[in-house]
């Protein structure tokens, strides 16, 4: 195996292991709308349904704030391992490639 195909490879497996990260954050985006049509005032009124509905509110703009931010942050860390890949192929140029 050579460095190309190290690098290849250590990039494949990032890229595999965001794959992972980017369901699961397909699966809690999509268990959240699921709860967005329940959250009416025929669902539960007073001040606790209010209290609640806000909080959850709250709670969803946090969580769709970290979903959102999720494609950058996957490429940022597929990147990160390709430079690091590529440096330390530049760092051992002319040596065999680990197996």
């Amino acid at each position: 195996m050579g460095w190309g195909d190290l690098i290849a490879e250590e990039v494949g497996e990032a890229q595999t292991a965001m794959d992972s990260v980017d369901a699961a954050a397909k699966a809690i985006q999509q268990a959240i709308n699921k709860v967005r049509p329940l959250l009416t005032s025929e669902t539960w009124s007073g001040p606790d349904a209010t209290a609640w509905i806000g909080q959850w509110q709250s709670l969803y703009a946090a969580v769709q704030s970290c979903l959102n931010s999720l494609p950058a942050a996957e490429a940022t860390v597929v990147r990160n391992v390709r430079q690091s890949a590529e440096k330390m192929a530049r760092e051992h140029a002319g040596s065999p490639a680990p197996n």
